[in-house]
């Protein structure tokens, strides 16, 4: 029978101290399984129940700059913030959550239309879009039909890509599996690690395609060290680690690809997540050697998934075109007043 490496030498970050206390996530993605929201893990379900303001609006009314502004102000005064970054435009935030004020700051709009659960118990709605001067708006209409028609058509060719980079990634891993020691995986991760307590898994991602290309918060974790797994046998690994933590108080990373396959996967105070590099290094985990399929199917994943971040470039491009015509019928001073407003009462 096999039996485990005692050592291994994985290739390891130290974490250094949080980058000006702020975590970034992604709470949902564009995957190869279409948009795909973890909005639930925004708040991990070990904790204390939040209160949340959930945003509304069109384009432009100034939901993400409301985010930002009280993300700032809550930094400045000493909290730790983590910043849930939008996946069409990673500049922009779906939501805030100040953990120590047990608070959350929420898009709510589409393609994530969200609702406080109970009104006034768990949270509330509000409304920026009511600052909009709809009649005058309303002249536009036609120019954002086209417009929103055009964002739609590059949104289903990006889509369409990356399901063909996630077929191919799914395939790679699944080759991989049949060539790999499992038992042996399994039994070097249970004697290397300690299980979180029982619980329920918190369930976000740390990457996504976007307008601007892969986006990647894995450095803006918390974790004391990071290992990395390198290669297809790596994602292997990652596999047999989410089974194993699967009813803990832990935090899973899903990969924007296979959405139901993890990236990064928390176990105690270390990371375990998939390297960039290709090339594997975990040989002595092999029963058989990995088969010439799973080069090719990594490399076209990844021609596909550049010709997504293009598709995805111009969706940005028509989403500003379409702010740009909202922006000239918003009340920013009623705006501005309301944040100001949300503002005192927050007291942060």
């Amino acid at each position: 029978p096999h039996h485990p490496p005692r050592q291994h030498s994985f290739p390891t970050r130290r974490s250094s101290d949080l980058s000006n206390g702020k975590r970034r996530y992604f709470p949902g993605a564009n995957t190869g399984r279409g948009f795909i929201g973890h909005f639930e893990g925004i708040v991990p379900p070990w904790s204390e129940p939040h209160y949340t303001y959930v945003l509304k609006g069109g384009p432009g009314v100034g939901k993400s700059t409301l985010m930002k502004k009280c993300a700032a102000i809550a930094r400045a005064n000493g909290f730790t913030v983590e910043e849930f970054r939008c996946a069409s435009d990673p500049e922009s935030f779906d939501a805030v959550r100040i953990p120590q004020r047990r608070l959350v700051l929420l898009d709510g709009t589409a393609p994530h239309t969200i609702d406080p659960a109970m009104p006034g118990i768990d949270g509330e709605t509000l409304d920026l879009g009511r600052f909009l001067h709809k009649e005058v708006f309303k002249r536009r209409r036609e120019e954002l039909f086209v417009l929103a028609e055009e964002n739609r058509a590059h949104y289903k060719n990006a889509f369409a890509c990356l399901s063909a980079a996630g077929s191919l990634r799914r395939a790679a891993v699944s080759e991989a599996a049949r060539s790999a020691d499992l038992t042996m995986i399994r039994t070097f991760l249970k004697e290397g690690f300690t299980l979180p307590k029982e619980g329920t898994p918190r369930i976000l991602f740390l990457t996504s395609p976007t307008p601007a290309g892969v986006a990647d918060f894995r450095e803006a974790q918390d974790a004391e060290n990071t290992v990395y797994l390198p290669g297809v046998l790596g994602a292997v690994f990652l596999n047999e680690a989410m089974k194993l933590v699967q009813n803990t108080q832990t935090e899973i990373f899903l990969h924007p690809l296979t959405p139901e396959a993890p990236q990064c996967v928390r176990i105690g105070d270390t990371m375990l997540c998939a390297a960039d590099d290709t090339r594997s290094t975990l040989n002595e985990f092999l029963l058989s050697p990995l088969s010439d399929f799973i080069p090719f199917a990594m490399q076209e994943a990844e021609t596909l998934t550049a010709q997504a971040v293009e598709e995805l470039r111009l969706c940005k491009r028509t989403h500003d075109a379409i702010e740009t015509i909202y922006r000239p019928f918003v009340d920013y001073d009623h705006v501005e007043r309301e944040t100001n407003r949300l503002l005192e009462t927050l007291k942060l």
